[in-house]
């Protein structure tokens, strides 16, 4: 046993024993990233976890060659489905499909050698962006996953939510981020921070739901149509025009995950976060609140918030709503192309290098486009119905 392998095994016995990470940490002159890598080896029960394990890239030999071929197999036929063909959409399917993959970024390096992506081009500077407004409590809201995170060898990720206007959040810790999770989470959150009229999400898979057919309408959006909330998808890979749950992200990453090393149960752990929720809502001071907390921002208006009527969600699978408005925020490029669900149309011209709002309506069934508050296009849009009770089962 070579002498960094020992370090490694004794750094995770100190930690178990109880001892403090920075403890540990300050005295082998170690990073904290370097003990939690360790520890979330220890966590996998395989042989030899503290060997160093070869970091040469996945580029050689007859496994890898056949690997490759699966990969570019893999996302050729996601395209031609019309569904998501990020690296993490094909690892979700290889997974599916009980086919061992390399990691994420290996296969981010295996689709750019064969030349299936490419960077996104820069956003004009100065170009307007349609933003949701948030004039009161209660108007927008923004969530987002952070995640996984590990404390004692529980593994979760959270749930974090931010009312746009007040800066109140709330955070609720999930074991996987599967519609049977994500559905009680998201209603324990609107329990206490109020059923929002807006919705902002980023394009993560499990807020549509279905990754062949996202256009059946996954239950999280079912879930909030049914409870009369607009869906506003950001664009894809702009994770900043979520700024407000991110900057969040970040405050319960320093002054939550950080702070916390030791947890008995995944229980705890929510018990841990509702701490930290209320007294952020509580005491922490904004500036742009003028100095006030939220909890003293949301006291001063005088909104009214909406509550959930029962204390868990209504039973899954959810039924397909009459009504309920879905919106998408794309940047349009050179070729025009409004790509929603898998579908592709043709924009007037003033839409290239701009930004447009592409709305779905559920009970005109129609697709209408705005640019700079001007309607630009609308046509037809039914979606399709769901064929049978599995059509209908969550994810």
């Amino acid at each position: 046993m070579g002498k960094h392998q020992m370090e490694r095994e004794r750094a995770v016995e100190r930690r178990r024993g109880g001892e403090t990470v920075d403890a540990i940490c300050e005295s082998l002159k170690r990073s904290r990233s370097w003990l939690y890598k360790w520890l979330a080896r220890a966590e996998s029960v395989e042989e030899g976890w503290a060997a160093e394990r070869s970091r040469a890239r996945l580029h050689s030999g007859s496994y890898d060659e056949q690997m490759r071929q699966t990969i570019v197999q893999t996302r050729t036929r996601l395209e031609s489905e019309g569904c998501f063909v990020s690296a993490e959409m094909i690892a979700w399917e290889l997974e599916a499909e009980k086919i061992k993959h390399p990691s994420v970024a290996t296969i981010k390096r295996i689709l750019k050698a064969a030349g299936l992506t490419a960077r996104p081009k820069r956003v004009p500077s100065g170009t307007r962006y349609p933003a949701p407004l948030a004039v009161e409590p209660g108007a927008v809201h923004q969530a987002d996953f952070v995640g996984p995170r590990h404390i004692s060898g529980v593994r979760f990720y959270s749930l974090n939510a931010v009312d746009v206007c007040s800066a109140r959040a709330a955070t609720e810790p999930v074991r996987s981020r599967a519609t049977e999770n994500v559905i009680p989470a998201l209603w324990r959150i609107w329990t206490r921070l109020g059923i929002p009229a807006t919705l902002q999400l980023d394009n993560e898979l499990v807020f549509f739901g279905n990754r062949r057919a996202p256009a059946a309408l996954g239950q999280v959006m079912r879930l909030c149509f049914q409870n009369a909330v607009d869906l506003v998808f950001i664009p894809i890979r702009e994770p900043w025009r979520n700024s407000v749950v991110e900057k969040f992200n970040d405050h319960w990453n320093r002054k939550f995950y950080r702070r916390i090393s030791r947890a008995d149960s995944f229980d705890s752990i929510q018990k841990d976060l509702l701490t930290f929720e209320s007294r952020h809502n509580a005491s922490w001071r904004y500036s742009k609140l003028g100095g006030r907390t939220p909890n003293r921002a949301l006291a001063s208006s005088s909104v009214q918030l909406r509550f959930p009527d029962r204390p868990t969600p209504p039973p899954m699978p959810l039924s397909v709503p009459s009504q309920g408005r879905v919106t998408f925020i794309r940047f349009i490029r050179s070729d025009r192309v409004l790509e929603i669900f898998g579908q592709r149309q043709t924009l007037p011209a003033e839409a290239a290098y701009e930004y447009v709002r592409a709305t779905i309506d559920l009970a005109a069934a129609t697709l209408t486009v705005h640019l700079h508050e001007q309607v630009i296009d609308e046509v037809p849009y039914p979606l399709p119905k769901p064929q049978g009770r599995a059509a209908v089962k969550a994810r």
